[in-house]
């Protein structure tokens, strides 16, 4: 982004905050932090709550070309009305948030024509922009808008543009469904008390899961917590996981139900399954040859 002009980064000393106040600061942008978290004696951070704007908060606010919203939705929602005053009309306000319709709603009861941009990073930030997926929701558009989203591009991210009920049933599927059948799996093996040799005599199948299991429980369980209770689909996408598997239960008493159960599962992939047998493949292979160890050569073992 080259124009000039100040943004701030409400939540910047958080993950996704501060991810994107280094891509904005390297772009050449004046990045402001505003963090309750804040160091105050340190350069280009204020203190201060965004649902509660101080003077210097509520100047600064006036004055800014981009408010990036890296805060939690309930934050955000309570600033919101804060933001509809002290905006002026051409301000760019880029949500973050992990579910687009509820703020969409807010944004036309608060904001209704301004430009605003919804923008969900997915992947962990520690990760990097360069390669990694981002949603975008253009909620208002307008040029300032399409140069955010010309940005994040230029910092090497992958962008898919959706709108906010497109973004909210893919989060469900890839977000929702995903960490629930993880956490499911973990639950199950607490339930099953395996012996700890089971790490290491692991299948790749199974040392994926748990390497998965142990990055999700391991996460912040806050933003976790806020996926599976937030999107509106959420709960659809876990009782899809349950029936799931009752039809599995129910499947492995005949041969046939169980072959029409693993076609149907594998229908699900659509034309992605031979690129996804291929990753899998690779993923398998770059496995150590002891799967309880980390690091170490890699081989692919022949049982899946």
């Amino acid at each position: 982004m080259t124009t000039p002009g100040r943004v701030i980064v409400a939540g910047g000393c958080g993950a996704v905050g501060a991810l994107l106040t280094g891509a904005l600061r390297e772009a050449g942008r004046q990045v402001l932090v505003v963090d309750p978290a804040a160091d105050p004696a340190a350069p280009g951070m204020l203190r201060a709550d965004l649902t509660a704007p101080d003077t210097r908060l509520a100047a600064a606010l006036d004055g800014a070309d981009i408010v990036v919203l890296a805060v939690p939705d309930v934050v955000a929602g309570a600033a919101l009305p804060v933001l509809a005053r002290l905006l002026p009309p051409h301000t760019l306000l880029v949500e973050t948030l992990s579910v687009k319709t509820p703020i969409a709603a807010a944004l036309h009861t608060y904001r209704p024509g301004a430009p605003t941009l919804g923008i969900n990073p997915m992947f962990a930030p520690d990760l990097g922009l360069p390669g990694r997926p981002v949603l975008t929701v253009r909620h208002h558009d307008a040029p300032v808008a399409a140069e955010f989203v010309a940005a994040l591009r230029d910092w090497g991210a992958t962008v898919v543009e959706t709108t906010a009920d497109e973004h909210d049933r893919i989060t469900a599927a890839v977000q929702v469904l995903t960490h629930a059948a993880i956490l499911a799996f973990g639950i199950a093996l607490d339930r099953l008390d395996v012996p700890d040799a089971a790490a290491r005599v692991a299948a790749p199948p199974h040392t994926v899961l748990r390497a998965l299991l142990a990055r999700v429980s391991g996460g912040t369980a806050e933003v976790y917590h806020d996926i599976q209770l937030t999107n509106p689909y959420a709960a659809t996408a876990r009782r899809a996981l349950a029936g799931a598997v009752a039809d599995l239960d129910a499947a492995t008493d005949a041969l046939p139900d169980f072959v029409a159960l693993l076609h149907r599962a594998r229908a699900a992939l659509g034309d992605g399954q031979p690129a996804a047998a291929q990753l899998c493949g690779q993923l398998f292979a770059a496995l150590p040859r002891d799967p309880g160890a980390v690091g170490g050569p890699s081989e692919e073992r022949s049982r899946t």
